[in-house]
């Protein structure tokens, strides 16, 4: 009996964080170094509670069902053979639907710093910390790097909420191999 009642509770409680028929929409992109590629193979998914909510692909946009507020979750993306997991985030991350974007850096030396594209002198006082920012992705975005020439692939993954406001986005990044 005590079984059952449990098993009833947790239906419920499952049914009540993810039964709800509204869902939030996000767009995936996948670039290398500073070109996008076609997605050949795509899966995105989200972890919340430790429960593994596949994304449901409509047209070119994956949708998942809004989670409750106080909830933090977590993004599974995997593109062309590359897996990239990160969060937590906060929910409306997630319930205001997003751009998605996953990267592959192989040619590191080629991007152009802040300081470069700025025209900074190594004697400016914050040369040093602008000489590790790189601009990415036609350069709409900046990805710091610390320890760059050593680095020979580092993969990226940007969520940028649907907001009205300022428009921030997060950055998790994830050094994959080192130069010998």
């Amino acid at each position: 009996m005590r079984t059952v009642l449990l098993t009833l509770l947790l239906s419920i409680s499952v049914l009540l964080t993810y039964g709800q028929k509204e869902f939030s929409s996000h767009t995936l992109r996948f670039f290398k170094n500073n070109i996008e590629n076609k997605i050949k193979a795509s899966e995105i998914s989200i972890l919340v509670d430790g429960n593994k909510i596949p994304g449901e692909k409509v047209g070119k946009l994956y949708q998942f069902p809004k989670i409750d507020s106080t909830k933090t979750f977590e993004f599974i993306v995997e593109i062309n053979k590359v897996e990239f997991k990160a969060g937590p985030y906060k929910s409306w991350f997630l319930n205001s639907g997003s751009e998605i974007t996953l990267g592959v850096l192989t040619k590191i030396d080629e991007l152009l710093s802040v300081a470069e594209y700025n025209g900074m002198k190594k004697q400016e006082e914050d040369f040093e910390l602008f000489s590790k920012r790189f601009f990415i992705i036609n350069n709409m975005y900046t990805i710091d790097i610390k320890g760059y020439k050593k680095i020979k692939r580092l993969d990226f993954l940007i969520i940028n909420p649907n907001q009205k406001g300022d428009g921030s986005y997060v950055l998790t990044q994830r050094i994959v191999d080192l130069k010998k």
